[in-house]
């Protein structure tokens, strides 16, 4: 997309985005991570605490789980990518700078709770899992779409997925405090992809021909592994 029409797409959507911001807010319910966390459950690790290494036995969730946690994490961890990418395409200022840095802080406690609560339940590999991390996080493999209707069709769609996976991920756990958390990041989850889809809807209705060839792009392209 030029940067003609980028302008011109910021600016027929500010508004909008204005209204969805302040309809998020009045929305959107507090929530303190630290009290998702099983804390009682947590214990020093080896290394220079001299406490016990992690085992796979300590874990009380299967292999299936575990893996979709760290997957979810891993996604989560890549916000720096996203926060970039969102930035690049809209604007620090404004509507869209707002809405940017209040989803930038929702978004970090997903990675935060669910990251204690794996520690704190020795549920996975603690050293494997911040390895994983740092791989990610170094790459940074996040998807770059060309402009600003091509990013609010990729988040409408990305949103809603993640709200399932964490969803769906904590239904299967079997620890009633992981499906917990995991259904109160669902919830942010849901109120981001109204933001986005309500905003993808009034692109449609201010110039449809762009968004539907946006929308055919996003059906056609392989999806980022995380």
């Amino acid at each position: 997309m030029d940067t003609a029409e980028a302008v011109r797409w910021l600016a027929e959507l500010e508004p909008v985005a204005e209204d969805l911001m302040n309809r998020h807010l009045g929305t959107a319910r507090e929530w303190f991570p630290h009290q998702y966390v099983p804390w009682s459950l947590g214990r020093d690790f080896d290394g220079p605490l001299g406490g016990e290494p992690w085992r796979p036995e300590q874990s009380a969730l299967s292999p299936a789980v575990r893996s979709a946690l760290v997957v979810n994490l891993l996604t989560e961890d890549n916000l720096p990518g996203y926060h970039w990418t969102i930035a690049s395409r809209t604007s620090r200022d404004g509507a869209w700078g707002a809405w940017l840095h209040r989803w930038t802080a929702e978004e970090d406690r997903h990675a935060a709770s669910i990251r204690a609560y794996l520690h704190a339940a020795r549920a996975v590999d603690p050293v494997a899992l911040e390895r994983a991390r740092m791989a990610q996080v170094g790459t940074s493999a996040v998807p770059e779409p060309l402009g600003v209707i091509d990013l609010v069709a990729y988040v409408s769609v990305q949103e809603p997925a993640a709200r399932v996976s964490h969803r769906n991920t904590g239904r299967l756990s079997g620890d009633p405090v992981c499906e917990r958390l995991l259904a109160r990041v669902a919830q942010d989850e849901n109120l981001h992809m109204v933001f986005y889809r309500e905003l993808l809807r009034a692109a449609l209705e201010t110039d449809p021909d762009p968004v539907l060839t946006a929308a055919g792009l996003l059906a056609d392209a392989e999806p980022v592994q995380a």
